[in-house]
């Protein structure tokens, strides 16, 4: 009965395959070893070539600078056109002797309507004090104001919209009969002009930004192809050997596109310590030109650099890996 139980397990043992751990340590040890040795031939490339790897570090330096340059100066034209909209108001002058329930009920009426930012109420004490702190340079005028018994001025509403195609319809509101005899006259400064050179300048950056892209693209293209083709012919002999003992065309390019990617990582961060530092340098010269406001360059780049670092990096990533592929492929055709 022993002997029956015996040969049972020892069917049942042959009918599983057999798992040798040492068969997958050997498979994992390849793997790493080939791995190590496309790293070290990517960096032997750099070392070699380390000349024309500079000049294609520049390049690269070049292109991604002059991506982040038009970034820089969209940004900084979208804050300007922030500002000037938000300088738009309308200015309501109400009469002296108008009565301050209805310039509070007028107010409460404005602020209601969903058009409608802010609505700030100047007294007509403040007004007048304001109107003095504006024309302190001219004496006529204040020697004109010093003559006369009373405050001339009544109170003002400034009105905000939320966007600036709100602005004609809160002057129709305005002539409400309700309000319209308390009224003397209205001020609407919509800064268009100002607003359209904005536009206009932005529009021509733009295209300019563009135009000195793409040459840097498609000079950066080039400098790679030629960096890796100068590697290539430098281990022409080791490359031919490769092939005769049975190398992959996988792993003849490997260390070409590594050697492309690593120089394009450098590229990456000299250029993003190059962005910070012009950006700490800018940032105070350029808020005197904002009235002082935050220039918005800072914040737009710290808010928005994951996405930046990902449409940069993977587009450089994108060329060097499509072109080094390229010069390697044409050279294995032969």
């Amino acid at each position: 009965m022993r002997y029956g139980n015996a040969s049972s397990r020892l069917r049942t043992a042959k009918s599983y395959p057999i798992i040798s751990t040492e068969n997958t340590s050997l498979a994992d040890m390849k793997y790493f070893t080939n791995g190590a040795r496309v790293i070290k031939a990517a960096f032997q490339n750099i070392i070699r070539n380390a000349w024309l790897g500079i000049a294609t570090v520049m390049v690269l330096i070049l292109a991604l600078t002059s991506v982040n340059l038009l970034i820089g100066v969209n940004a900084l034209l979208s804050r300007a056109v922030n500002i000037l909209e938000d300088k738009i108001d309308v200015t309501v002058f109400f009469k002296r002797d108008a009565n301050d329930a209805l310039v509070r009920q007028a107010r409460f009426f404005i602020e209601g309507l969903p058009q409608v930012r802010a609505v700030e109420l100047i007294p007509a004490d403040q007004s007048l004090e304001m109107f003095r702190e504006r024309h302190a340079n001219d004496p006529e005028i204040l020697q004109a104001l010093g003559e006369l018994e009373e405050n001339p001025l009544g109170a003002t509403l400034r009105i905000q919209a939320h966007d600036t195609s709100n602005y004609p319809f809160i002057i129709e509101t305005l002539k409400n009969p309700q309000f319209a005899d308390a009224i003397e006259s209205r001020t609407y400064d919509d800064h268009a002009d100002s607003i359209a050179r904005v536009h206009a300048l932005s529009e021509q950056v733009r295209w300019a930004g563009t135009a000195l892209i793409i040459v840097f693209a498609l000079i950066g293209i080039l400098i790679v192809f030629n960096t890796v083709r100068v590697a290539i012919y430098t281990q022409r002999e080791e490359i031919g050997i490769m092939r005769l003992v049975g190398a992959s065309s996988l792993y003849v390019r490997a260390p070409f596109v590594l050697q492309g990617l690593f120089l394009a990582a450098l590229a990456m961060v000299i250029t993003g310590l190059l962005v910070g530092i012009g950006i700490a340098w800018m940032n105070p010269i350029l808020t005197p030109l904002y009235d002082g406001a935050d220039p918005g360059l800072a914040s737009y780049f710290t808010g928005n650099w994951p996405l930046l670092l990902l449409i940069e990096g993977g587009g450089l990533a994108l060329i060097v890996i499509v072109t080094s592929w390229a010069a390697v492929g044409k050279y294995l055709k032969r």
